[in-house]
């Protein structure tokens, strides 16, 4: 099957792309923050200026440059080792007589998704910054304003008049920077990049990397980076920490949904036939007579359906807890012992060594005949 891409299309979603990060442009360049007021005495705003361990300059970098990493490994690694015998089962695209490979579409598509996320995030971050101007925990040292910082007429007098005596170009800026406090755009797009890459992870890496670890490892790094930039915005003296928390779930909320109803991931799993889940029927779920069926199912003389249900490898291994396999009839003296095996019309009786004592087990083939397995041990 070839997909034909439309290059109207691509230009489409690049236009749609620009206009939406073109209020980023305007929230950051011709839009003031609210000026909001403060009471004098207000200790959660008179921290010392600090310097940012994590730059907004380090942020972008490392927050777009590590997704986009793993997007590009991951789809590497799929199209170039494990679906390299499964070529054909995979469409094609062509882009008028050009002929597109399947890895630069699946690039396009995760990584484009995740652009598109990245734009939604930080205009919600500027809604809420310049809507609210809450202070930052700094802002009393960086404006130094007048009256409010060298004199307190009223410890409890609400203050809306007032001027910042720092004058210079540096401490404008600063300034301006001092009233958008809430909510945390570092959090928030921390969270939303560890959120959008593990979902992607979850769905495109359909069978282990060398060990079952590495995938959750490299998942909880995500988290804990996030979580470690999350907590320098309160140290640094940036943000208060409601700011950090609901940059948080604003973050992790804009990345479950991009990822989930907006790219699909899980959607677009794309597992090639032979790492499909199968299908099997046991009568009895006891850890003896599961034990039984994964053996059988360890087997290589097992056939292979298009059920869907239980991812088994070509080599028998097991790549998720088996519930449901389907065994075809003419192979059970070769996943049985010859010697524990009875094939009648129909039906197959055998002894199993694994089976629980009491009543019997029943398994279900796929020609819906039934084997009971006796209750010996």
């Amino acid at each position: 099957m070839v997909a034909e891409i439309s290059v109207s299309r691509i230009l489409c979603d690049f236009t749609v792309l620009c206009i939406t990060a073109i209020p980023l442009l305007i929230f950051h360049e011709f839009v003031t923050p609210y000026k909001r007021g403060f009471y004098c005495d207000d200790e959660s705003i008179r921290y010392p200026f600090r310097k940012s361990t994590v730059s907004r300059q380090m942020l972008i970098v490392v927050g777009i440059l590590i997704p986009t990493l793993l997007i590009l490994m991951t789809e590497v690694l799929r199209t170039l080792r494990w679906e390299k015998r499964f070529a054909d089962e995979f469409g094609t695209y062509r882009c008028r007589r050009y002929n597109v490979h399947r890895l630069i579409v699946r690039l396009y598509v995760f990584i484009g998704y995740f652009f598109l996320g990245v734009c939604f995030n930080q205009l919600m971050v500027d809604i809420g910054k310049y809507t609210i101007g809450r202070h930052r925990p700094h802002f009393l040292d960086v404006c130094k304003p007048d009256p409010g910082y060298f004199n307190c007429p009223n410890n409890h007098l609400y203050i809306t008049n007032y001027t910042c005596t720092e004058t210079s170009n540096k401490s404008r800026y600063l300034i301006h920077e001092a009233q958008l406090s809430f909510y945390s755009g570092h959090s928030a797009f921390s969270f939303y990049a560890a959120w959008y890459t593990t979902f992607y992870l979850q769905a495109r890496l359909f069978r282990p990397l060398y060990s079952r670890l590495v995938l959750p490892v490299l998942q909880f790094a995500l988290f804990g980076g996030a979580a470690y930039v999350a907590y320098t915005r309160v140290s640094d003296y940036k943000h208060h920490w409601s700011d950090v928390l609901v940059g948080a779930i604003m973050g992790s909320a804009i990345g479950i949904i991009n990822a989930l109803f907006i790219a699909e991931v899980f959607e677009r799993r794309e597992i090639p036939h032979e790492y499909r889940r199968k299908t099997r029927t046991l009568g009895s779920t006891s850890p003896q007579g599961q034990h039984a069926a994964d053996e059988a199912l360890n087997s290589k003389t097992v056939k292979y359906d298009k059920s869907g249900r239980l991812e088994i490898a070509e080599d028998g291994s097991d790549l998720g807890q088996p519930t449901r396999v389907v065994v075809h009839e003419e192979r059970l003296p070769s996943i049985m012992h010859p010697a524990r095996a009875e094939i009648s019309p129909g039906r197959a009786v055998y002894t199993s060594p694994y089976s629980n004592a009491g009543s019997p087990q029943y398994q279900q083939y796929n020609n819906g005949s039934r084997a009971q397995t006796n209750a010996q041990r």
